[in-house]
């Protein structure tokens, strides 16, 4: 701490006379920072914040870079992100709690309270608020969720939910999984009318109020500007840009339109950790954590409890949810029994946050090896516009050979690479990469059919057809081969 003299006399009563030694880091600490600083390199990250605790104790708890390349601010613990799916379990916590209340039953049918609700497929009268929290109701995901066109007012919620009136459903409620934002946007209205008060509000008064979370909201409007971070995109030159767009719409606030921070969603960790109480105050009843966090669908359709994903690290359990929106990425999970919960926030939206958060708690948990990994194409665009493809394999062949290796290979990253040079109209730069792609992998069709996709971009019809018979030549089965074969045939007679 620094001195402070007035008139040669130390101020005792306002600072220390001698200066305060640093506190040494711990090697958990230290290694989960290496890490973080090296994950924010790879993926390019303008800001990275990240919580963790492990044995009931925060170990971790840290934010690198600016709040948006825009304005330069530096992003601390406080700094607020756009949480976006991360913002579903506190959906599922409002109405475990309204069901303790007596007010709701989890099994009773949507529309018992939204009679408004309508859909043209006579089946939505079966759905429940359980198949909706479980992502089982057959509800369509999202087409638009029009950031472009953001709605603030208390109604939003009531008219998105009548807004389903002329939609079918995927399948019979029940039948099946299939990930739904849309069903989460509407149990916002559905807490709106059973507590008498907007969402938002709700949320305030008996989530974030009661826990301690300071900051966090909502409702957009609400946030200190200060603390407010920027989304960042790629432009079409792939450089990391604010985003001319900010995913905020009140009538996607269930699925995505929390904001908090590393400290908020620390005592978050705590609730969970401690099964529904922190400081003495209980949130919800152990019965209640247990309904949230055991699986509630047949296995086979997948492991999910009331809102949270249940899996597996290192045959440990962990209870978790990922988000990303236009320029966010963010991932929260926990692990019960070693008392051990990660919140990571990335203020840009191509960032893997749930292998990087995952890959840290491994570490931290059970001493497991600790890599920070990429997708190779995250460097290789750094070259293909300006010095093409042969700067291309050459950096792709040299990072390959490193040890150890910072970046990985597979799953399609030279795929990705070309169709973001497609998105940006770089027909002929694509091609090139899907090209080299297929002599990396000769044997696998799909790269094939990316081959075709080029030709097809570039207007080199005979050559894309060419190369669709190739792909199915190699795998008949492959349906999207088959399909745009069919188109360019069609369009050709």
């Amino acid at each position: 701490m620094k001195k402070i003299l007035l008139g040669g006399i130390c101020l005792a009563i306002l600072w220390s006379c001698t200066e305060q030694p640093q506190k040494t880091p711990s090697p958990d600490a230290l290694r989960i920072e290496n890490t973080v600083l090296k994950q924010k390199e790879l993926f390019e990250v303008p800001g990275l914040a990240v919580g963790m605790i492990k044995n009931d104790t925060v170990i971790y708890a840290d934010a690198h870079g600016v709040q948006g390349l825009d304005t330069g601010d530096t992003l601390t613990t406080r700094s607020l992100f756009h949480m976006a799916s991360v913002s579903k379990p506190f959906v599922a916590t409002a109405l475990v709690q309204l069901m303790e209340q007596g007010k709701i039953d989890l099994d009773e049918k949507l529309t018992y309270y939204l009679p408004y609700f309508t859909m043209s497929d006579d089946r939505y009268k079966a759905i429940t608020l359980h198949h909706m929290l479980t992502h089982t109701s057959g509800i369509p995901d999202v087409d638009d969720y029009e950031w472009d066109k953001p709605q603030y007012d208390d109604g939003a919620a009531e008219r998105y939910a009548k807004s389903f009136a002329t939609v079918q459903l995927d399948f019979a409620p029940g039948e099946q999984f299939s990930y739904s934002n849309a069903a989460f946007d509407i149990l916002c209205d559905v807490i709106a009318k059973v507590s008498g008060m907007p969402f938002e509000t709700y949320m305030t008064t008996h989530i974030f109020e009661p826990i301690g979370m300071k900051n966090s909201t909502f409702f957009r409007p609400e946030i200190d500007t200060v603390l407010a971070t920027s989304p960042h995109v790629f432009d079409d030159n792939f450089q990391k840009v604010v985003s001319a767009i900010y995913p905020y719409n009140r009538r996607h606030a269930g699925s995505s339109t929390l904001h908090s921070n590393v400290e908020d969603m620390l005592l978050w960790a705590r609730v969970y950790l401690n099964k529904g109480e922190i400081n003495g105050t209980r949130i919800f009843s152990e019965a209640s954590y247990d309904l949230l966090t055991s699986s509630q669908i047949p296995e086979n359709k997948g492991k999910i409890g009331l809102s949270w994903f249940l899996g597996k690290l290192k045959e440990a359990k962990i209870t978790y949810h990922s988000g990303g929106d236009t320029g966010y990425s963010t991932f929260f999970g926990f692990m019960p029994e070693q008392k051990a919960a990660i919140v990571m926030m990335a203020n840009t939206d191509y960032y893997w946050s749930t292998s990087n958060s995952t890959l840290l708690l491994k570490n931290s948990v059970f001493e497991d090896s600790l890599t920070a990994i990429a997708p190779i194409h995250l460097k290789l665009k750094n070259y293909i516009l300006t010095e093409g493809i042969e700067k291309v394999r050459e950096v792709y062949f040299e990072e390959k050979g490193r040890t150890p290796q910072h970046y990985e290979y597979d799953d399609g990253s030279l795929d990705d690479l070309g169709y973001w040079l497609l998105d940006v109209n770089q027909p002929e730069k694509a091609l090139e990469v899907f090209l080299f792609q297929t002599q990396m992998e000769p044997e696998y069709a799909g790269w094939v059919d990316s081959v075709a996709d080029g030709y097809r971009a570039m207007d080199s019809i005979a050559l894309a057809i060419q190369w669709y018979r190739k792909a199915l030549e190699m795998k008949p089965d492959q349906d999207f081969s088959q399909r745009k074969l069919d188109e360019l045939l069609q369009s050709a007679e």
